[in-house]
């Protein structure tokens, strides 16, 4: 199932049904949302949540209508992004939840060490003391001197002033910096003003097409590509993991920063564009990402294409006609399938070819022109032992590695539509059932057996992905 994921806006769009064109393309959606797997994420979330009025609940009633409970979200404990079983309210309350202004001058004072030992007692002792009254230089205190159409706008993010501080003070001052700059648009603006100016001034911008600003900046003050750049900001002394989530959230920021690709500073807001930034994140892990904003579709696809992510990018405008026919390729009976399967197994296009050193094994790697069930873009045409088997699976090159349970239970359905009951009698789906099969790794799939060729769908034990198999008999004779 083809992964779609609209940003915040184009659900609001959808959800007002202002326009006609929204009102035509909600009803292809609802007539074909069982094709499709609807994504939404955190970044969904984090926009509703600044929303102070009660529509805000029924937008995420409507929303739920086409994701069900299809939900992307990173893991800080975890450092990972997975999908999960979450309706869209019910994700929500723990956002809307989450107000509480974090304060660290109590850090210390509720931390139970009654069953602590006298040398843990003494590390947390000279931790507290270090962090509560060991004062730092930071170099604030020269910022002063600089010149005004500098320091006034720095003075708004740094103490400028203050000799040294306090990890405490500084971890005060830096939470308020945040809070400064989601509700004084004029901070960002200033301190996103000073980097263009200094360090850009112009000379860095990019295109849909073009990446070429990221080796160009090594010309700049900067000395370093913008890769280089974003990784020595996370991390300066070479010595932690930076996740995929960390460095592009960090990266679509400093494309708007250092004036590479930036919102006009009329509307410029912090935080919508780092809300943006989840939203650009998340529909990495999708197949197509719409929007109606200008700045994010090209932000967006200046990240996809620095990083190599094949995720699809569009306007709302361009989607529209796209999903009227590409709702409507589709396989209407095993006829069709077949058909299609020879004439991409004749025409496709052939990616790789290789004969096997272990096995009596010559596997050729097509991608077809269709994909079959909605899901599967890969063939590989298999001869082994004088017999042949036709194998169909998905690869995508972007940041998914993983499977929606929603997709087992999508492309199954699609099957027994297709092909009926398979021969142990199995239909449709049984969620609580296969699902736990699933986490279990005791899936059996479903099985056909057409008289001349046998169809297997189910998940393979080396992959660990699902793919269907196809073996024609007799073809030893």
């Amino acid at each position: 199932m083809e992964r779609i994921y609209f940003d915040k806006q184009i659900f609001s769009h959808l959800f007002k049904g202002e326009k006609p064109e929204y009102k035509r393309l909600l009803d292809y959606l609802n007539q074909n949302k069982e094709m499709f797997l609807f994504c939404y994420s955190h970044g969904h979330l984090l926009d509703l949540k600044n929303d102070k009025t009660d529509i805000k609940y029924r937008e995420l009633d409507f929303i739920e209508t086409l994701v069900k409970d299809n939900y992307l979200s990173y893991h800080a404990i975890d450092k990972r992004t997975s999908c999960y079983l979450a309706k869209p309210l019910e994700a929500f309350k723990d956002v809307e939840s989450d107000d509480e202004p974090i304060s660290f001058t109590g850090l210390f004072d509720d931390i139970d060490l009654s069953f602590a030992t006298d040398e843990q007692r003494k590390q947390f002792e000279n931790a507290k003391d270090l962090f509560q009254n060991h004062k730092l230089d930071f170099g604030f205190s020269q910022i002063g001197d600089l010149p005004e159409d500098i320091s006034v706008p720095l003075k708004k993010v740094l103490p400028i002033g203050v000799s040294s501080m306090t990890l405490m003070e500084w971890t005060e001052h830096f939470m308020g910096m945040l809070t400064s700059m989601e509700e004084d648009k004029s901070t960002y603006k200033g301190l996103r003003n000073i980097v263009d100016r200094y360090i850009n001034n112009g000379k860095f911008s990019v295109t849909y097409d073009e990446v070429d600003f990221n080796d160009d900046l090594k010309n700049s003050v900067l000395q370093k590509s913008f890769i280089e750049y974003v990784n020595s900001n996370l991390n300066p002394n070479g010595d932690k993991e930076i996740t995929d989530y960390d460095f592009y959230i960090n990266a679509y920021f400093t494309l708007d920063l250092l004036g590479i690709s930036k919102e006009p500073s009329k509307s410029v807001k912090f935080k919508n564009v780092m809300n943006d930034g989840y939203h650009s994140y998340y529909g990495a892990f999708c197949d197509y990402v719409v929007s109606d904003d200008q700045g994010f579709l090209k932000k967006t696809k200046v990240m996809y294409r620095l990083l190599d992510i094949k995720t699809e990018v569009m306007h709302i405008d361009d989607f529209i006609p796209f999903f009227s026919l590409f709702s409507k390729q589709k396989e209407t009976s095993p006829n069709i399938f077949f058909d299609l399967l020879i004439n991409d197994l004749k025409n496709g296009i052939v990616i790789n070819s290789n004969q096997s050193i272990k096995f009596n094994r010559h596997t050729t790697t097509i991608k077809p022109h269709h994909k079959y069930l909605g899901y599967f873009n890969l063939i590989d045409s298999i001869q082994e032992d004088n017999q042949d088997y036709i194998y169909l699976y998905r690869k995508t090159k972007n940041y998914s590695y993983f499977n929606f349970f929603r997709e087992y239970e999508g492309i199954i359905n699609k099957a027994i539509n297709l092909f009926g009951v398979d021969y142990n009698n199995k239909s449709e789906f049984d969620w609580d059932t296969e699902i736990q099969e699933i986490k279990d790794g005791k899936w059996k799939g479903r099985f056909w057996d057409f008289g001349n060729l046998t169809v297997l769908i189910e998940i393979n034990i080396g992959t660990r992905d699902i793919g269907l198999l196809i073996t024609p008999k007799n073809n030893n004779e």
